[in-house]
Formats: C-alpha cells, sequence, structure tokens
C-alpha cells in the first residue's frame, strides 16, 4: 500500500507540474523569472558546500535582475546552519514541500526553471578562491559561543584546531536500515587513535585540539592532555559544530563532510587520509595529503597507472566505486600518526609563512 500511495502521489504530482506549473512559469518568464529548487540536506557537507557555493555565485556574478528563487528542504544534518542559510535565501522547510519538489525534479530540471546547485566543475573553484563566505554570527551568537567554549575550558584568548576522524557511528546511527550499503563504505573510516600525536603536538605549542563529530564510535581512550578535548563525546552541538568550525585556527579532517563548515569562514583545512583523486585541492588555503593504494596480497604500494589499469583508480565518485573497492585486489592505506602529525606540522608553518623546500613546493603543485 505505502508504494501504491507514493506512486499515485509522484503521478499526480508531476501531471500538476506538466499541466498547471510549467505553463505557467512559461508565461511569466518575460516579466519576471521564477527558479525552483531544493537544499541538499541530509549531509552536512553538501548542505554547507552546494549551498555557499550558490550564494558565492550570486557575489561572483550578481543577482540576477528581476529573478525570484524558491528552495526547499526537511531534516537538515545541521539544523542550525540550516537556519543560517535561511538569514540569505528564500527556503522554506517543509516536508510536503520537499516531497513536491522531489517529484517535480525530473521534469524541471530539464527546463530553465530548475535551481540544481550542482558542484565540482573547475570554473566553480576558481569562484571559491576569488569569493567570501556570506554566513556570519550575530553579536549574541558570539556571546554564546564564547559562553560554550568557556564551559569547555577555552578562554577569549585561547586559540584551537579541530580535527576529525570518520568513523561508521553517524551513519548507521542516521540510517540503520542501509547498514548493508554503510559497509560497503567502512574503507574511508580510520581510527581515531592516529590524530593524537597531532593533537598533543597542537598542545605543546599552546593550543587546544578539539575532537569532533555528529556520532562517534567510541570516546578518547587514554588520553589525559587537559588540552585535548572530546567535543563530540561531551559537548556536541548543532550550534557549536559550526561555531567551533568558524573560529579554529584550522581544522584537521579526514575527508569527510564536516571539513567542510570552515570553508564556510575561510578557515583553512588540512585534509589526511583523502580517499579519492577525483577530489581536488579546492583552496589555495589548504593542505592536503591523499591515502596511498596497497596490495592486499603482498602490502606492496601500488603505482596508479597499475591500480587504474585494474580498475581500481577512477575519476568519478558514487555508490559503485564503493562496490569496486570492496571487489579490488587493492585497498586504500590509511595515514599512519607520523603522516598525520607531518600534515598539522605543515599547517603551522604554511600558517606562519614558512615555505616549503623548493623540490617539495613543486611536488605540492604538481
Amino acid at each position: 500500500m505505502h508504494t501504491f500511495l507514493g506512486t499515485s502521489f509522484r503521478f499526480i504530482a508531476r501531471a500538476l507540474c506538466v499541466v498547471v506549473v510549467i505553463p505557467v512559469l512559461f508565461a511569466i518568464e518575460p516579466f519576471h523569472r521564477i527558479r525552483l529548487g531544493l537544499i541538499y540536506t541530509q549531509r552536512i557537507g553538501h548542505l554547507a558546500t552546494n549551498t555557499d557555493l550558490f550564494l558565492r555565485k550570486q557575489q561572483f556574478y550578481g543577482v540576477p535582475p528581476k529573478t525570484t528563487y524558491l528552495f526547499f528542504g526537511y531534516e537538515p544534518a545541521n539544523q542550525y546552519l540550516f537556519d543560517m542559510f535561511k538569514r540569505h535565501l528564500p527556503i522554506r522547510e517543509s516536508l510536503w514541500g520537499t516531497r513536491i519538489f522531489f517529484a517535480w525534479r525530473p521534469i524541471l530540471e530539464k527546463t530553465r526553471f530548475w535551481e540544481g546547485m550542482k558542484y565540482g566543475a573547475r570554473r566553480e573553484i576558481l569562484i571559491l578562491n576569488k569569493t567570501k563566505g556570506t554566513l556570519s554570527f550575530s553579536a549574541e551568537e558570539d556571546q554564546k559561543g564564547e559562553r560554550l567554549l568557556a564551559e569547555m575550558g577555552i578562554g577569549k584568548d585561547d586559540w584551537f584546531v579541530c580535527f576529525h576522524a570518520r568513523d561508521g557511528a553517524y551513519l548507521r546511527e542516521w540510517r540503520p536500515q542501509f547498514n548493508d550499503v554503510w559497509e560497503t563504505t567502512d574503507y574511508r573510516n580510520l581510527g581515531v587513535e592516529n590524530y593524537i600525536p597531532a593533537a598533543e603536538y597542537i598542545a605543546s605549542r599552546g593550543g587546544f585540539a578539539i575532537r569532533m563529530g555528529a556520532v562517534v564510535d567510541r570516546p578518547l581512550e587514554n588520553v589525559t592532555n587537559p588540552k585535548i578535548i572530546d567535543y563530540a563525546s561531551n559537548h556536541r552541538s548543532d550550534f557549536m559544530d559550526i561555531f567551533l568550525g568558524s573560529r579554529c585556527r584550522f581544522f584537521l579532517s579526514s575527508s569527510s563532510g564536516i571539513d567542510k563548515v570552515p570553508e564556510l569562514f575561510e578557515r583553512p583545512v588540512a585534509m589526511a587520509n583523502v580517499h579519492s583523486y577525483a577530489f581536488p585541492l579546492e583552496r589555495r588555503s589548504h593542505l592536503l595529503i591523499p591515502r596511498l593504494i596497497q596490495s592486499k596480497t603482498d602490502g606492496r604500494l601500488v603505482p596508479y597507472p597499475e591500480a587504474k589499469a585494474a580498475g581500481f583508480f577512477s575519476n568519478t565518485t558514487g555508490p559503485g566505486n564503493h562496490q569496486v573497492y570492496a571487489r579490488s585486489d587493492y585497498v586504500w592505506k590509511e595515514h599512519d600518526s607520523d603522516d598525520i602529525l607531518g600534515l598539522c606540522k605543515d599547517m603551522f608553518d604554511k600558517l606562519e609563512g614558512i615555505a616549503p623546500p623548493e623540490d617539495g613546493a613543486a611536488l605540492q603543485e604538481r
């Protein structure tokens, strides 16, 4: 019955779109343009990046004249971030509005009336580097953030670095019915213990190291340094996810969606364990170290051309690649603690204006 009702709803909605909505939009077009779209709400990385890019495009190209936008979204991965975007965009939070727009999308995206908020072209990376983020906190929100930082033991004059190690807990709690799907993405999961030496180094320089995560599989264990804070286990909220990302000196990430939050506020990101070579270095302020590829049989590191010839390496992303990785004779090699500590030190050097050796800079540019 549920399937029948869903199919009937989509049929009626699409018929209404073809018979009524599109003719009305065409009739209005010579006088005023209407553009419709959906906000990518289910994962924080897409909620942040896709929506931010739309605002940056308007900053770069200018707001189109005589144009009205209407977006729908529902159950966002981070409610506070969603509400911040609502200050700048005409977004309606509605279950039924979102369902109707999802039903209309296959039809409308073939017309000029659909705003897809897509991301990934080279031109868009240029725009990211030539514009500034739109979001900001009010004076009241700043006071709230400082109060919550104080509750964590961080004062107004203190600085901190956020770090994050992706694990499978969030997806399994978010959509447990898809656990068989999440198993195919477990190669992206990491051990947080490999980030602890970098956290200790941050603390040794006088800063705080804050462990991020909406849901984590376990708290930090055997960590006694008071300057290493397990925010994910003890302090986490939607508001502070965004506030911390906006105030950190930099974000030490694990190639996961949460590292898109600091980008909204022009904070640099040091990305370890980047698992897909389709992901470019989007900002000149960032650093990344890509995962290497390792043979399952003998443990040797595999050259990229060999992995590509075997069907492992791909220039695209998507669920199909997860299946390929799971069946392959190769695996992604997780960065060890020395790799991550080295990346952390390199980011401090970059922020302090210390250039890498000439041969290292050439390799980075390549």
